[in-house]
């Protein structure tokens, strides 16, 4: 268990959230989920919305409330795309996106430096333990249909 909680300091950081973000946790309209796409759009750029679900493995569906969220949050800027005006498309703030930038270099560090340190094989096991992870931790279908 102690293991658990070092993982989870390390992968939260947190330490300087822009002010709208933390903002936003604090009152409680977003979560631990909405930092993902946030972390996307900083780090690959611009997304329409079918593009950042594809880019996280989510339903369109489920993209497009997250990004809702952010808009309302006031952290996420929606354009109209210029070769397809049917289109949305989704970005950060550029005051907003180097600070997640940093933000997500440090939590992906962690990683990275353990990663480093492991021989071959143990590093896929590493690697392979953390997919099972994230499988388990997905919703199911029937959970979904509640």
């Amino acid at each position: 268990m102690q293991q658990l909680a070092v993982v989870g300091r390390g992968l939260r950081g947190g330490r300087s959230l822009p002010p709208a973000l933390a903002q936003a946790f604090r009152d409680g309209s977003l979560g631990p989920r909405h930092m993902q796409p946030l972390f996307s759009l900083a780090m690959r750029g611009p997304a329409s919305v079918g593009e950042l679900a594809s880019r996280l493995g989510l339903a369109p569906a489920t993209a497009s409330l997250l990004v809702n969220d952010l808009d309302r949050a006031g952290l996420v800027i929606r354009s109209e795309d210029r070769r397809d005006r049917r289109r949305t498309i989704v970005s950060v703030p550029e005051e907003q996106r180097r600070q997640l930038q940093r933000m997500a270099r440090e939590r992906l560090s962690l990683v990275r430096r353990t990663l480093d340190r492991l021989e071959p094989e143990a590093r896929a096991h590493f690697l392979l333990g953390l997919r099972i992870m994230a499988e388990e931790s997905a919703p199911t279908a029937r959970e979904s249909r509640r």
